[in-house]
């Protein structure tokens, strides 16, 4: 009736029971109107526990023992129906008997609903609030908010998945959101916040080749209303934290003058040579050098700096062979995937900070040791790992070459229709030179059917002959997206493609000879600049 619903005795249900992890026979119980009980005998009698501070009639949300103190426990309570927005968050160190307010300097308005402990690090605690997820490092002096990714909107409840250390959070807007391993913030000192830089332990890396069971990358097929979460990266996960932003001369300089601004003082025009600097100023830059356990690099991945804890993701993978492109990758056809490297071999391996100001590279933080090994136990013995890796080497040189003649080819077969207008256009040309650049367009089709196949033969007979870059996208298509050892089917294509490259690219050598050859002859006649010819000039006496 609407005569109980007005009534605050309605709210006397228990809302809340909690067993100590270390004694089953210490429960705590709490009640929709304020009130915590305890029993010390496994529930053959109660006790009620004082509470100093909080409102009558508030809502106890939820209690949580100790893993390291029976006596210790925390309470999560909130006044929200009353129109009090304040945050309670209590401990008790006695079994129960008596709380204490344990709010710190959480956020005045924030009613509080959910807590959490880690159960390696007693002062690790996380708490759900009105506004979003904090936790405390320190015990509950400070409290810090946790923002990356998770909206500050009310947090219903808290989960610690302990096998893999991840913190989920439930939210009312019916969300869910998951932070992946969240061990770093254990080591949240007060002696690492001092550090330039610092890399927080590396968790072992499991490694695997991620499956698309939807054919294509997301949801695939299952159309737009079938909602998938994106996964986390597939990688090794470095955790890293930087004191202090890196800001740029010009930056600097805006600080001073924002400053200045702040106590009414003149702010004057910076000098030619001050601007000048900061123009020619390089970009500021982290640097993440992997190597081997015998000190050989494996990759570079280069971030931008950003103030406080981050997180970067190494895939297993050497850097992509392709040619070096400016043009970010096109994610909009889902068909399409990014140009990868080859996977390196489970083992021991080694990763360092540095930085990149004014020019220099100063080392941030030395080699840290963490280990990369397969998801599931391998069926591959410890000599074919080695006997994978070597073979993926010979690929990725031959791939590198085949990937970076074919582009030189590319950008040859560009400069024949400049030449050709050039011959046009430069009146004192002879006619022979234009002969000569049409033989060179022939050669360098010939080239092209051989490197990438014949499209009019695959168009009117269904079929082209195998091509050379079919063979080696054969073996990086399939090979460099499994973790199985290279076929016979493969040994084969990179012998037959490795034989057929060693022509092509000596043939390419001599074309490109002839196309210098072209160049000189068109500057020594006069003929407009065209793209990769230097020109000539000498001063005239008249």
């Amino acid at each position: 009736s609407i005569d109980e619903l007005a009534r605050k005795g309605s709210m006397g249900q228990i809302s809340t029971i909690a067993e100590s992890p270390i004694d089953e026979n210490l429960i705590f119980t709490g009640s929709g109107d304020g009130l915590i009980y305890y029993t010390t005998d496994g529930g053959k009698s109660w006790n009620q526990s004082s509470t100093p501070g909080l409102p009558k009639y508030a809502r106890i949300s939820q209690i949580i023992g100790s893993h390291f103190d029976k006596k210790v426990a925390y309470a999560a309570c909130q006044n929200f129906l009353a129109g009090d927005y304040k945050p309670y968050i209590y401990k008790t160190t006695d079994g129960g008997k008596s709380w204490f307010l344990f709010n710190g300097n959480l956020p005045e308005k924030g009613s509080t609903y959910t807590i959490a402990e880690d159960d390696k690090d007693k002062d690790l605690l996380f708490v759900g609030t009105q506004f979003g997820v904090f936790f405390t490092a320190d015990g509950g002096n400070e409290w810090v908010q946790l923002k990356n990714g998770i909206p500050t909107e009310c947090v219903m409840n808290l989960v610690l998945q302990r096998r893999e250390h991840d913190l989920v959070v439930s939210t009312f807007g019916r969300g869910i959101y998951i932070l992946d391993d969240y061990t770093p913030l254990r080591n949240l000192s007060s002696e690492t916040l001092k550090k330039e830089a610092f890399i927080f332990p590396i968790k072992d890396a499991k490694m695997f080749v991620q499956a698309n069971p939807f054919a294509f990358r997301g949801v695939g097929f299952q159309g737009a209303s079938f909602y998938s979460a994106p996964n986390p990266k597939v990688g090794a996960v470095f955790t890293y934290y930087l004191k202090d932003e890196i800001k740029s001369l010009k930056e600097q300089r805006r600080d001073e003058e924002k400053a200045r601004q702040k106590e009414d003082e003149e702010v004057k025009f910076p000098a030619y040579d001050r601007l000048l600097k900061e123009k020619e100023e390089p970009t500021a830059y982290l640097l993440f050098t992997i190597t081997d356990a015998n000190g050989n690099v494996i990759r570079k991945i280069k971030t931008t700096p950003k103030k406080g804890v981050s997180r970067i993701t190494w895939n297993f993978r050497y850097n992509p062979v392709t040619p070096v492109s400016l043009k970010p990758f096109d994610s909009t056809i889902p068909w399409n995937s990014p140009d990868i490297g080859y996977m390196i071999v489970p083992g021991k391996y080694k990763v360092s900070l540095s930085k990149f100001v004014d020019g220099e590279f100063t080392q941030l933080v030395a080699p840290q040791d963490f280990v990369c090994e397969p998801l599931k136990t391998t069926k591959l013995p410890a000599n074919e790992r080695l006997t994978l890796d070597q073979f993926n080497r010979k690929v990725a040189s031959l791939t590198r070459a085949i990937s970076g003649a074919d582009a030189y080819r590319k950008s040859l077969a560009n400069k024949i229709t400049y030449l050709e207008k050039a011959v046009i256009d430069g009146a004192d040309v002879p006619d022979s030179i234009y002969n000569a650049i049409l033989s060179i367009k022939k050669e360098l089709d010939d080239i092209n059917i051989e490197l990438n196949g014949d499209p009019l033969r695959a168009n009117y007979e269904g079929a082209s002959p195998t091509s050379v870059k079919d063979r080696v996208d054969l073996i990086t298509g399939a090979l460099w997206n499994t973790t199985a050892a290279p076929t016979t089917t493969f040994r084969k294509s990179y012998d037959v493609a490795a034989d057929q490259f060693g022509g092509l690219l000596h043939a390419l050598k001599s074309i490109d000879t002839e196309v210098k050859g072209v160049e000189s002859k068109l500057e020594k006649y006069g003929a407009p600049y065209t793209p990769g010819r230097f020109p000539e000039w000498k001063e005239s006496n008249d």
